[in-house]
């Protein structure tokens, strides 16, 4: 077996500028738009090619997919048609393939040629990933943006859902020929819901021939500009998208976890029933009083490594809109030579970009310190990873919820349906709809391979406050005025175990003072303990069990991180929309997988 390669950056898209700030590709000597008028040639191709917006003015879920998102043009001008024509309720979700993404600031010059779109464009621009391998989700209200930087073989094996409309708009095929091959177009065959439209800029005769060869019935049009002719195509088989209305959901366990489904919902405008016994959250990891949102760091190029970069920039995104941030930038130090050359690898890979991730020499992290002497090590600092409210922030996220406030003792399922009662046998809810992650207690309610650990934490506000939050080995943080530390790992069994524990606070006590080459008193330390879970693999566990059945567990220590993408996945897994997880990804989180 091949040795995994690295997870860096995708490589960049290199350009040249015309004389009016036109792209260039210099890899494939062709233009991004067309000279005569990027945005009509968009409209006419595209938007008129695939028969919109009459095409979707029937569905309540419409997709689009499209190979070459390059400057984005086509999804604004998508997006700007949706917002005039739509109607109330209806859902667009616009999934493109990028292997060259610009990075920020070309993407900013190639749309300022398009002073129309430009309201959109900079809420494009604002939430743009940047040149970070995976696959992305980018929310604008009822609009979906997902966008996979890969290689166009890779993001189409892994593409969860039915497209409704293709826009081909890779590089000529003379000029790209990797991505209009026989694979590919088989590929649009399987992922096609039933009389899909596609419409491409070339004639190009192995396109027409491929494209017919798969099944879809192809026909010359008109072209536009200088182009004499294009190709419109509508492919009558095809598989229907499982998308359907569902009843009101129902979410077991009120933390980070059920917030997290449950804004996903609330944000579609469905109201989900959200059942806790503890609204202040006393029992569970998220009602700590803080928190860290940070990447998970990663050396190989693998599914999960992908996702979980991914999942770092969709929760940042969320908790900046709807969270409780206390403070902002993390620094991960080393701790060891080992652990040192590590991280020097992961930031010279750039997996993530510059303004994401940067090195910080040792005798500069001092300054990020409480401390005397500077560490024996640098490490990775993250300037926009969070320090977050776990309780108002997961408060805030499903605050629009109808809350029910006790434990689950029973869960049963008669035609289809799921019957929820509490430990006295009187029904709670009914749903065809069940979301369970109720952390801890998740082996009252279903079997499942997992561990758990214990973690208390200590904080005191009248010892010297660090700069920033910082890890090393454990983690130390800036907490009203003074600083909050943590946390233990100790292997527990299931349930809840909440129990603070003196010779645990005096432990963590010693380690932070090490780091700061301090002899900390123990006195005048508040404590705070409960219980994660995890699994055998490390994994999280994320997927339909049966029928109508969700679960989501397993995140460990990274909840806070995870929650958010894993949410969105299974809700829309929940209404037949489009996953932004690719099929990779999902395979690695399922609970039986031995990954």
């Amino acid at each position: 077996m091949n040795a995994p390669s690295p997870l860096t950056a995708t490589p960049p898209a290199r350009l040249n500028w015309s004389d009016n700030g036109e792209p260039i590709a210099q890899d494939f000597d062709d233009i991004y738009f067309s000279v005569d008028g990027g945005l009509a040639e968009t409209r006419a191709v595209f938007l008129d090619g695939c028969g919109l917006p009459e095409a979707w003015q029937d569905c309540g879920t419409y997709v689009v997919g499209e190979l070459g998102f390059g400057s984005g043009l086509n999804f604004l001008a998508a997006w700007d048609l949706w917002r005039a024509t739509k109607k109330p309720g209806q859902r667009l979700h616009f999934i493109s393939v990028e292997a060259f993404p610009l990075d920020k600031q070309q993407l900013t010059r190639a749309l300022d040629n398009f002073p129309a779109l430009k309201p959109l464009a900079d809420r494009l621009i604002a939430k743009w990933p940047g040149p970070v391998k995976g696959t992305h989700r980018l929310n604008f209200g009822n609009v979906a943006l997902t966008l996979y930087h890969s290689h166009v073989e890779r993001a189409l094996t892994g593409l969860d859902g039915r497209i409704n409309a293709w826009f081909l708009d890779g590089f000529s095929p003379a000029k790209n020929p990797d991505m209009w091959t026989d694979k590919t177009f088989a590929h649009l065959a399987n992922l096609s819901a039933p009389n899909a439209k596609l419409a491409t800029f070339t004639v190009a005769g192995n396109v027409r021939r491929g494209l017919e060869n798969v099944g879809f019935t192809v026909s010359k049009k008109p072209g536009f500009g200088r182009k004499r002719e294009r190709l419109q195509a509508r492919f009558k088989s095809g598989v229907k998208s499982n998308a359907q209305p569902v009843d009101i959901p129902v979410i077991i366990g009120g933390g980070i976890v059920g917030a997290s489904i449950a804004h996903s919902f609330i944000r579609r405008g469905i109201t989900p029933i959200l059942i806790d016994p503890h609204p202040d959250l006393r029992t569970a990891a998220s009602g700590n009083p803080a928190g860290l949102m940070m990447p998970k760091l990663d050396l190989q190029d693998r599914p999960e490594a992908r996702f979980y970069n991914a999942a770092f920039l969709y929760a940042k995104a969320l908790y900046r809109k709807h969270a409780t941030v206390l403070e902002t930038g993390i620094l991960h130090l080393a701790g060891s030579d080992k652990e040192q050359a590590r991280f020097a690898k992961i930031y010279a890979n750039q997996a993530l970009p510059e303004h994401e991730m940067h090195w910080v020499e040792a005798h500069k992290a001092r300054e990020y310190l409480a401390a005397k002497k500077e560490p024996g090590y640098g490490g990775l600092y993250f300037p926009s990873a969070l320090v977050l409210s776990p309780k108002l922030s997961t408060q805030a996220l499903s605050a629009s919820a109808t809350k029910i406030l006790t434990r689950v003792g029973k869960i049963s399922k008669i035609d289809d349906v799921w019957h929820i009662f509490d430990g006295d046998g009187n029904s709670l809810a009914t749903t065809t709809t069940l979301f369970m992650c109720n952390g801890a207690n998740i082996l009252d309610l279903f079997s499942a391979d997992v561990r758990f650990t214990r973690g208390q934490i200590c904080w005191n506000e009248t010892v010297a406050t660090p700069q920033c939050a910082y890890i090393l080995g454990n983690y130390a943080l800036p907490y009203k005025g003074g600083v909050l530390i943590g946390a233990t790992h100790s292997h527990v069994g299931p349930g809840e175990d909440n129990e603070t524990r003196k010779q645990d606070s005096g432990d963590i006590i010693k380690h932070f003072g090490d780091s700061i080459h301090a002899r900390l008193d123990g006195s005048g330390w508040s404590a705070r303990a409960s219980v994660r879970v995890t699994t055998r693999n490390t994994l999280p566990i994320a997927e339909r069990i049966d029928g109508g059945l969700f679960i989501l567990s397993g995140l460990g220590s990274r909840g806070l991180m995870l929650a958010p993408l894993l949410g969105e996945a299974l809700v829309c897994k929940a209404l037949g929309e489009p996953s932004p997880l690719d099929i990779q990804t999902q395979i690695r989180f399922k609970h039986n997988n031995k990954v």
